[in-house]
């Protein structure tokens, strides 16, 4: 589920790594030209064209094997540099894909356990988290108070666990899906103190070197004074924002606290050799991926939003599971059942994060019966309204009169950093199908299916006040 309102070489040495079979895996732009229509191609191509991406790189792995990895336009608009399968992008958020793994290598190894609660690692944590485990953590179930100062401050992973000590629960531990950065500064003071180092060390130890990573780091950026500094970071991608029709850099500094939520640069050749390993079972067994993909339960029955600092979901039918960052710098998806990973990275800031899912779509075959009529819809006004929102979040024509004073607020500013006028992240709406609508006192909550072009199908689950108004939305691939 992705929620708004909380709310992505030397090939012949890759290959041999990996032991896949040689051929001609790596596509340029180049070497595209003049031949025949690839549906992935153009898919990309239509999303750069329309969203202002300046850049992508693509991978797909079936089955332990590197399908494709493809590269797309330029990754530094001064130097005119075209990204190549070792140009480091700017992960963000998807940087969990590697915590989770490094997590559940050590409950693998019989370090960890997933359902022991904090104090067992950290004996000095207070009373009042007696009731957190390892898996409240990962899951953002925790009821951690998050600190405004986490995202700006430079402070020590060991400062910032004193810090938290010190905050009052924000809700019950497990009552409810709380997206936070609290959660994962916590889970890295545990990872440093059970294996007596640091949190980079152990990605490096653990899963960079063995999996022959080349282009995955951090760049320990600080801001000092006027002057920001940072390390080089060999062959990066730049990243941009498009505003007010102007191609502006701008990228997110993650203080070394926050390094287990997010802020790694990588390539896209590294994480295709992730998805190798997975695929084969040499870095997780099959039963750890399955825990690492298990959604948290949550106090009252209901399912969580997150395993094991995976985000979960489902696509066309089958489970998915993975994580985007940076609304949409990387977006990594992984489909089990069909033995199918894909990996998109971009240098362009907001975009939602459909790559993956939709660039997967094209592997897998469409959900059967989407043309069922759903349940009577008593207020068709009220489904256009809604339906204007949901283009308009992708298009950017929201209208403010659709959402509820508060949203006004605090929603729509945010929402209103998706969205361009030509988008080609989704082919065109067609139906919008009531499928579920519950009353709750005060509060309404709607469910529809929204199918675009032939067979994109994604559940829009609408909370609306008394009225009518929208106070919050969000959206589940089907």
């Amino acid at each position: 589920m992705c929620s708004i309102a909380h709310h992505r070489m030397v090939l012949a040495a890759l290959l041999l790594a990996t032991g896949c079979a040689t051929q001609n895996l790596s596509r340029s732009d180049e070497a595209r030209s003049g031949a025949p229509a690839d549906p992935v191609d153009d898919y990309i191509h239509a999303v750069m064209r329309k969203n202002h991406v300046p850049g992508v790189a693509l991978a797909v792995v079936r089955d332990g094997q590197i399908e494709r990895i493809s590269t797309y336009g330029i990754a530094d608009l001064e130097s005119e540099v075209k990204v190549g399968p070792d140009t480091s992008f700017q992960t963000a958020s998807a940087t969990k894909i590697y915590t989770g793994t490094l997590v559940m290598l050590l409950v693998q190894e019989g370090k960890l356990g997933l359902d022991e609660p904090v104090s067992k690692y950290l004996p000095d944590a207070p009373a009042t988290w007696k009731a957190i485990t390892l898996r409240h953590l990962a899951a953002h179930v925790s009821g951690l108070k998050d600190n405004p100062d986490d995202q700006e401050s430079a402070a020590s992973v060991a400062e910032r666990y004193e810090a938290a000590r010190k905050e009052p629960l924000a809700y019950t531990p497990g009552e409810r899906s709380e997206y936070g950065l609290t959660d994962f500064v916590v889970l890295t003071h545990v990872l440093e103190k059970v294996t007596g180092q640091r949190f980079e060390e152990l990605l490096r130890s653990r899963i960079f070197e063995p999996l022959g990573f080349s282009c995955t780091r951090y760049e320990h950026a600080q801001q000092q004074g006027p002057v920001r500094v940072a390390d080089v970071i060999p062959r990066r991608a730049t990243t941009y924002r498009f505003v007010d029709g102007v191609q502006r850099r701008a990228w997110f500094l993650y203080p070394v606290h926050a390094y287990a939520a997010g802020g790694a640069f990588s390539c896209v050749k590294d994480l295709a050799r992730w998805a190798v390993a997975m695929d084969q079972g040499t870095l997780l067994t099959p039963e750890m991926q399955r825990v690492a993909a298990t959604a948290f339960k949550l106090n009252d029955g209901r399912a969580g939003g997150f395993g094991v600092a995976f985000t979960l979901g489902k696509l066309r039918g089958s489970s998915a599971f993975g994580h985007a960052g940076g609304g949409s710098l990387a977006d990594v998806l992984r489909v089990p059942e069909r033995k199918l990973t894909v990996i998109v990275l971009t240098n362009e800031q907001g975009l939602l994060p459909l790559l993956a899912p939709n660039v997967a779509s094209l592997y897998m075959p469409p959900l059967p019966a989407l043309d069922e009529p759903g349940i009577t819809d008593a207020e068709p006004a009220l489904t256009a309204v809604l339906r204007g929102a949901v283009e308009g979040l992708l298009n950017g024509t929201l209208d403010d009169a659709a959402f509820a004073p508060r949203a006004q607020q605090e929603l729509l500013p945010m929402l209103r950093g998706f969205g361009t006028p030509e988008n080609a992240l989704l082919p065109p709406l067609g139906r919008m199908v009531l499928l579920e609508e519950r009353r709750d006192g005060e509060s309404r909550k709607r469910i529809y299916r929204a199918v675009y072009g032939k067979d994109v199908s994604l559940k829009w689950t609408f909370n609306l006040d008394a009225t009518g108004k929208i106070l919050e939305l969000e959206y589940d691939w089907e």
